[in-house]
């Protein structure tokens, strides 16, 4: 039975892997960093601007700088676009390599964000925000070489976030032209897994008779989560400004349903000869740890019309160092005494940054031209590297454009290109007792366009449709 259980635990390992929320987001890992349309269009070089209640995420404390009330909603359209190429047959050790090009299924998303702030006394603003930092998904054919480790995966988290900043500058009776804020916020983040795996039973029984015997592994949970965020705005106006944003980890514990559909009846009788009982139903649950993060940003006013940003973003992924995973049958029904067994698997990420610049040009007051880039760090192990998330080292190309009415309303609009690819070259999705699996070994490539709209109202304060300059 020992031999049994072993097995049965590696046959589960991409199912482990993909409940963690590993996506296609365009900052490092799967984290996401477009949450407006003015950050999108300028390589997210926005942790030292205050324009509008974006800040909210970027940098809370600049809330300070904004007048009267202000209030941001929009959405980013990601259309991502995948391939897997197999390595050259000089390079493949084994027919488990992987021998078929393929193409992701195209399938958008749409990361949503919302603000709302206020200056409720000189010194204090308050704002609350809503958006999804984490998040996206990937998904490839259910008949790719690949498709034992990876498959579908769809995860989602909401985060919202109440903040407070307060301008020591005005309490302290500074010079006006010097700006100097504090911020501090809670997030409460609610999350959402729905996770599709193919799982390989072509080897049970010897494999006599089943060489395409597969099944179904469906998992679907949910989890929460708190964590807090700080943050400083300083500025000499009118020509410098900084900020500093920091965001805590966040321990998600996602709990829910696994399920196993698609047996064939003649593969279902060896299994009970074998012992080996996968449950309709059963409870399955694993721990994620969403990662420290800080963004870091300088912006220039000198000439009258322009301004010039960039931005440092860090990730700490460190803390996706393993993965714990279990499944629950002790409440109902009835499984294979290996589910029950927790299993740990490898991740071992690293630290990725990304550097960021964007420029804004105004002709006249109402109209805003901008472009950034960017370049991201990849911060996956070559060792653990799979088709869950094939990252990257990115390039984000991007511009954009906004217009302010006169009176209250803008509108913005961002573009962004990401592109990135990637070599796999490990023994991730590696043969079990029970199934040989598949490597899907090669070369990954992604193209990523983003559209991204956001509409702004401000009202209750002479700074209604100012223009981004300390002026």
């Amino acid at each position: 039975m020992g031999k049994n259980v072993k097995a049965f635990l590696l046959l589960f390992v991409p199912a482990v892997l993909l409940l963690a929320p590993a996506r296609q987001g365009q900052a490092s890992g799967f984290m996401i960093y477009e949450h407006s349309a003015l950050s999108t269009g300028m390589g997210n070089a926005r942790t030292a601007l205050w324009d509008d209640a974006s800040s909210l995420f970027f940098n809370p404390a600049a809330l300070t700088e904004l007048e009267g009330f202000h209030l941001s909603i929009g959405d980013t359209l990601l259309l991502p676009f995948g391939k897997y190429k197999p390595l050259p047959e000089d390079e493949r050790e084994s027919v488990y390599d992987g021998e078929n090009a393929t193409k992701a299924v195209f399938t958008p998303f749409y990361p949503f964000h919302l603000y709302f702030a206020a200056r409720v006394t000189p010194w204090l603003a308050l704002g609350i925000g809503v958006f999804n930092p984490f998040g996206v998904g990937s998904y490839w054919p259910d008949d790719w070489d690949g498709r034992f480790v990876a498959w579908q995966t769809e995860l989602q988290t909401y985060f919202f976030q109440p903040a407070a900043a307060v301008s020591i500058a005005r309490l302290a009776h500074l010079p006006r032209n010097v700006s100097l804020s504090v911020a501090v916020g809670v997030d409460y983040v609610y999350g959402t897994a729905r996770i599709r795996q193919k799982i390989d039973l072509s080897s049970i029984g010897g494999g006599i008779g089943m060489p395409d015997a597969e099944a179904t592994l469906k998992l679907d949970g949910d989890a929460h989560g708190l964590g807090a965020n700080y943050a400083l705005f300083v500025a000499w106006k009118p020509w410098f400004s900084a900020g500093l944003s920091v965001r805590s980890n966040v321990h998600m514990h996602f709990q829910g349903d696994a399920s196993f559909t698609g047996i064939d009846p003649a593969v279902s009788d060896v299994l009970r000869i074998l012992n080996v009982v996968l449950p309709e139903s059963t409870g399955q649950s694993t721990d994620i740890e969403l990662p420290w993060n800080l963004n870091a940003g300088i912006a220039f006013h000198v000439l009258a019309q322009f301004t010039f940003t960039f931005d440092l973003y860090v990730t700490f992924w460190e803390s996706y160092d393993e993965l714990r995973f279990a499944f629950d049958c002790s409440t109902r029904g009835t499984c294979y005494e290996g589910l029950n067994e927790e299993a740990v698997y490898p991740k071992k990420w690293k630290t990725a940054y990304q550097i960021g610049e964007g420029i804004e040009y105004r002709p006249i007051r109402s109209l805003a031209l901008r472009v950034g880039y960017a370049y991201v760090t990849d911060p996956t192990n070559p060792d653990t590297y799979d088709a869950i998330n094939p990252d990257g080292n990115r390039h984000l190309i991007c511009a954009g454009i906004g217009y302010r009415a006169p009176r209250f309303f803008k509108v913005d609009l961002g573009y962004m290109a990401a592109l990135w690819k990637n070599k796999k070259h490990n023994e991730v999705g590696a043969p079990s007792l029970l199934g040989p699996n598949g490597y899907a070994n090669g070369t990954y490539k992604v193209t990523v366009h983003l559209i991204a709209l956001s509409l702004g109202f401000s009202f209750g304060g002479p700074g209604k449709g100012k223009p981004a300059t300390l002026e």
